[in-house]
């Protein structure tokens, strides 16, 4: 019954332990991805003297 009880508290421990090095691990692996090059949106809005089409009914 002790070797049981022993057995159960290192493996709650080794799962507490493991939890911070598993989120540590993550954040590298994700900082190490490249980046995405995304351009900004950037609409080419009309001078303010261009003529617009007519709304569609």
């Amino acid at each position: 019954m002790k070797i049981l009880i022993e057995l159960l508290l290192y493996t709650v421990l080794g799962a507490l332990l493991a939890w911070p090095c598993w989120l540590l691990l993550r954040r590298v692996r994700h900082a190490r991805r490249p980046l995405r090059c995304v351009q900004p949106y950037r609409p080419q809005l009309p001078s303010s003297g261009a003529v617009t089409p007519p709304r569609a009914e």
